[in-house]
């Protein structure tokens, strides 16, 4: 691919494909306008042998049905159909772990993210192993944001680490980056891209982090933290920020 571009957002030639992952489940109102826009503003764009691959978290109002058409319309999208959802997490780890491509990138499906983005981050990536989006204007409800506030705070605190939006799920890596830290994630039961920072961050991989921007979420609710275990699992991921921290001091 890597067309000449004639767009007005930068896009620049990478050297290597990209795998492009997305985990999905009951995104029936956006999900086709995300795909399609991640297609016509990144992916056209990415060297040949590039894929989009997409978990189908056992979605049950239509979704499973608009990938279906899209992977028959875009033969580069690659979907796998769970019978069950078992949370963000673990279809989070199978992405990681069947991207196929030298470089990794991860992205919410709600449409949220702007996926011309994408090359503000990927411009970087020859000269680091990850780079990080971190939101500006962040457009989720002020209790969500109040509680990644404390959390960020947290981070901030126990690991002596600057980064914004710890939990931001916009990012590229080198594969190699994936293939060595996927192994050690076992402790952060839903807030993976936590503790994939943070393990890379105290394994010295070379990191930067980049500002993109957060759209209004149009459809749906956000399923990052169900409101009814909101408290279990704030205090969930602050006991297991501290049990992170331990098992380096343990090495």
């Amino acid at each position: 691919m890597n067309a000449v571009a004639k767009e007005r957002f930068p896009v620049i030639r990478l050297k290597e494909p990209v795998s492009i992952l997305m985990p999905v489940s009951n995104e029936v109102d956006v999900i086709e306008s995300a795909i399609e826009e991640w297609v016509n503003t990144v992916f056209k764009y990415l060297p040949d042998g590039s894929e989009f691959f997409v978990e189908d978290g056992a979605s049950t109002d239509g979704t499973k049905e608009i990938l279906q058409r899209l992977s028959r319309k875009y033969p580069f999208i690659r979907v796998d159909y769970k019978d069950r959802k078992d949370g963000f997490a673990n279809a989070a780890k199978r992405l990681y772990a069947g991207a196929k491509c030298p470089l990794v990138f991860f992205t919410d499906s709600d449409g949220q993210y702007v996926a011309k983005d994408f090359w503000i981050l990927a411009r970087y990536i020859d000269d680091y192993d990850m780079v990080r989006g971190a939101k500006v204007g962040r457009k989720d409800p002020i209790g969500r944001r109040l509680a990644s506030f404390i959390f960020n705070k947290a981070v901030h605190f126990l690991f002596t680490v600057s980064y914004d939006d710890i939990n931001c799920a916009f990012h590229i890596f080198k594969k190699e980056v994936i293939d060595d830290l996927l192994p050690q994630l076992k402790v952060m039961k839903t807030l993976v891209n936590t503790e994939m920072l943070l393990r890379a961050e105290i394994s010295n991989y070379r990191i930067k982090q980049c500002y993109v921007m957060h759209r209004v979420r149009k459809f749906g609710k956000s399923r990052g933290l169900p409101a009814f275990r909101f408290i279990f699992d704030s205090i969930r991921a602050f006991r297991e920020l501290f049990d992170i921290k331990a098992s380096y001091r343990q090495q």
